[in-house]
């Protein structure tokens, strides 16, 4: 056999991912004690005519060694099985940087392919990837995305307890969502770092996250009613969780599109779907909106912790109704005026700001 013939067989054991280590590893001890076997028999052919006679000369010569050689003959197959064993699976494990190894939830060693990664982020000699496990839950199979940390010629760790549809790298550290296997839409935030810090950084739940420099840009998950409150507001936290400060309401309009579950932070500014809000540190509701949409209207009209009309440009902005302890929604707007609610009660004011009262139900 010669180097290539070696060479080409390494590959074919680093990447056939259909075929198990092990499978492989006996297959090969399999095929090599045939080929001593058939080499044994072959020093026999110049004196014998049948493979029986062969083989039976052979069993009386191997009944005449004495024990000590029998011993060591056996301690040589030993180790050379045990070779075998290390050698296929250090090839499996360590033959290419997409051999990734790891264990499902039955604890078997599974080699998922390139296009099986969802998404991979290297950090110094760690690979994080997100990588779909199925499960049986009940009558159904649950699909979800898991988090793994790899280092090549060991087995994937697993990182996220339960799925993980996000994750980002920054400052060598990996900020992630662990939300729940059959609603990806909000979870815990976690960072992990390649020394093995694996921790969870934000007591409650929240919706996505989104970061921007070194900091994490979230809204909690918990249940509240419109806009206006601290439970629909945009905050920021530093990467350790510390340091956490409202920089922007939620607001309600019929013009503006866009809500806390899907927001991206660029340059100070929180940009939704059609318009973005400069970040206050802290926010106090009166910060600058800017209408990203092309209008011919002279204003616009929105809530944040209280009613607000500006010019799409955000360069001017006059309160109509101020700050409440209630959440603010805006219902219509009808000529020149606008139905709104605080909390559970209706209101209509004019869009100058005068003229307020309370729409009785």
């Amino acid at each position: 056999m010669s180097l290539n013939d070696v060479t080409s067989f390494v590959d074919f054991i680093a990447n056939n991912k259909s075929i198990h280590w092990i499978i492989v590893s006996l297959l090969i001890i399999i095929f090599s004690l045939i080929g001593i076997g058939m080499w044994i028999l072959g020093k026999y052919k110049k004196s014998k005519k049948t493979i029986i006679e062969n083989l039976d000369e052979f069993r009386i010569d191997f009944k005449n060694f004495k024990m000590k050689y029998k011993v060591f003959l056996g301690i040589i197959m030993v180790l050379l099985c045990i070779m075998v064993f290390a050698f296929v699976r250090k090839v499996k494990i360590e033959g290419s940087y997409l051999t990734i190894a790891l264990l499902d939830e039955n604890d078997e060693v599974i080699y998922p392919i390139g296009v099986d990664i969802l998404k991979e982020e290297v950090v110094d000699e760690y690979t994080f990837f997100t990588y779909e496990m199925s499960e049986i839950i009940g009558d159904d199979i649950i699909t979800y995305p898991v988090l793994y940390k790899w280092k090549k010629g060991e087995l994937a760790e697993r990182l996220s307890e339960y799925a993980c549809p996000h994750f980002e790298i920054v400052k060598s550290s990996i900020v992630y969502l662990n939300s729940t296997l059959t609603d990806l839409s909000h979870g815990q935030i976690f960072v992990a770092r390649p020394d093995g810090l694996n921790k969870r950084i934000q007591e409650k739940e929240v919706y996505d996250f989104t970061i921007d420099g070194e900091y994490i840009y979230f809204s909690y998950c918990f249940d509240t009613i419109g806009v206006g409150l601290d439970g629909h507001a945009l905050y920021r936290m530093d990467l350790n969780g510390n340091n956490k400060v409202k920089v922007a309401y939620e607001l309600s309009s019929p013009i503006l599109r866009g809500n806390h579950f899907d927001v991206v932070v660029e340059d100070g500014w929180a940009v939704y779907d059609n318009y973005m809000i400069e970040l206050g540190y802290p926010a106090n509701g009166l910060e600058k909106v800017v209408l990203l949409d092309n209008i011919n209207d002279e204003w616009i009209y929105y809530t944040s912790n209280r009613l607000i009309k500006a010019t799409p440009d955000g360069l001017e902005q006059e309160i109509l109704d101020d700050v409440n302890d209630f959440w603010y929604e805006i219902d219509n707007i009808d000529d020149n005026w606008i139905y709104y609610r605080k909390g559970n009660d209706l209101y209509k004011i004019d869009t100058d700001g005068n003229n307020k009262s309370k729409i009785e139900k």
